[in-house]
C-alpha cells in the first residue's frame, strides 16, 4: 500500500505506538513536530532516557526500522525523526558549542581539527553552524559509518 503522506505519517505513529506497547517499558509517544515531508515523534516516560542508547543509536535504529516498515512499498519521501528525553536538542546544542570552540582553536592555531565519526545529521549540524564562519571551512571524509568531519583553516587567496 503506497499511501498519501498523511497516511504514511499515521502509519509511522502507529508503528511507534506498537513498539511502545510491546516494549513493556514506561514509555509513551507523541508527535512533537509535523512538516509537509516529515514527522518528529518523542518518547517520554520514566524509561525514555534508557531508550536513547549510546550516541542515540537506539533512536537511530528505530527510526531506520520505522522508515523501512512505513515506506517499503511507497515512492513517497517522508523523513521520520525520533527523540527521547530531549536528546536531539541536547546533542545539537553540544555540537554547536563544540563547533564554535573548535573553529576558534583552528583560527588561533592554523591547524585542522578532526572530529570523531558522526551520523550524517550530526555532520550537517556542524557544517551548517560554520558555513558562514569567517576563517574556517568544513568538509567530510571517510566512509559510513566512520565518516567524520574536518574543520580547517580557510586558505588565503
Amino acid at each position: 500500500m503506497a499511501g498519501t503522506v498523511t497516511e504514511l505519517k499515521q502509519q509511522a505513529i502507529d508503528f511507534a505506538q506498537g513498539f511502545v506497547d510491546a516494549s513493556g517499558m514506561d514509555l509513551h509517544v507523541a508527535v512533537t513536530k509535523e512538516e509537509p515531508e516529515g514527522i518528529t515523534m518523542a518518547f517520554g516516560g520514566s524509561d525514555a532516557r534508557l531508550f536513547i542508547g549510546k550516541g542515540g543509536q537506539c533512536l537511530d535504529a528505530l527510526q531506520y526500522l520505522t522508515t523501512l516498515a512505513v515506506l517499503r512499498r511507497s515512492n513517497t519521501k517522508l523523513h521520520i525523526t525520533y527523540d527521547a528525553d530531549n536528546y536531539r536538542l541536547r546533542r545539537e546544542n553540544t555540537l554547536l558549542r563544540m563547533a564554535e570552540e573548535l573553529a576558534e582553536q583552528v583560527i588561533a592555531t592554523g591547524q585542522e581539527a578532526v572530529l570523531d565519526p558522526m551520523t550524517p545529521a550530526e555532520r550537517r549540524i556542524v557544517h551548517q553552524a560554520l558555513v558562514d564562519r569567517p576563517g574556517v571551512r568544513t568538509y567530510s571524509e571517510g566512509e559510513e559509518p566512520d565518516r567524520y568531519l574536518v574543520i580547517a583553516p580557510m586558505m588565503e587567496e
